[in-house]
């Protein structure tokens, strides 16, 4: 009887995260979504000396960027849809590529598709390793931690347990730094250097959307998307 109800369990357990899969098809409308992310503060960063590798990474120090707001526009945040099971296909965010030319990340902060794969790509002629982890709360947890002693790509999985939020770091070069958010749908966008983003492809209905910035956390409201649709978020610190 125990055996049986621990298999009815297991089966329960693989059917309910399968039927919360997205599904991507056909999408009955062309809803977009556009608006800017902004800022009221001043942009914070953090200095940190370039200590090896100086003909490739350069001298001095790098400014690490925390919160990129110019003129009020926050850059660097990513707006997505929260909850929606079933739209668009992936597009580009199914084959997503973090390069590591001239010892920085490029880009800084990316979408990445939960449960997919991102391309690690070393453009330098000097070893990176790359270290990917998972931002649980004040936890983080060891995602992958590869060496890439050579120029060219890699693949690696994107197996978040609990969240959406991944911090990367090259543990050769401790002034590298970048953040990825693991994505459950393809309606998401990172913010441009004028705040700016856009969704397109949405089917009619209302929905809830997020901003979310890895230093000042998350925002969310509520959008009824019919056509062209506008949504402006606004932090402050």
């Amino acid at each position: 009887m125990r055996k049986r109800l621990a298999l009815s369990a297991a089966l329960l357990a693989t059917f309910s995260i399968g039927a919360l899969a997205y599904e991507a098809g056909a999408v009955s409308g062309a809803g977009k979504v556009t608006g800017k992310v902004s800022f009221k503060g001043a942009p914070v960063s953090k200095k940190l000396p370039i200590t090896k590798n100086n003909e490739v990474c350069g001298t001095g120090e790098r400014e690490i960027v925390e919160v990129d707001a110019r003129g009020g526009a926050l850059a660097g945040a990513v707006v997505y849809v929260a909850k929606i099971e079933k739209g668009k296909a992936w597009g580009t965010l199914d084959a997503p590529v973090l390069n590591q030319q001239g010892c920085r990340f490029a880009p800084a902060a990316l979408v990445v598709k939960k449960g997919g794969e991102v391309t690690v790509r070393n453009s330098d002629p000097v070893l990176h390793n790359i270290h990917a982890y998972e931002i649980i709360g004040a936890v983080r947890r060891t995602m992958f931690n590869v060496g890439q002693p050579d120029k060219g790509d890699m693949k690696q999985p994107i197996k978040v347990r609990r969240g959406n939020v991944i911090k990367i770091e090259c543990d050769a070069h401790d002034f590298m730094h970048a953040w990825a958010f693991a994505a459950e749908n393809p309606y998401a966008a990172v913010t441009k250097e004028d705040g700016s983003f856009a969704i397109d492809g949405l089917p009619d209905g209302t929905y809830e959307v997020k901003a979310w910035h890895p230093v000042l956390g998350e925002k969310s409201m509520q959008v009824t998307v019919k056509g062209a649709t506008t949504a402006s978020f606004e932090f402050s610190r």
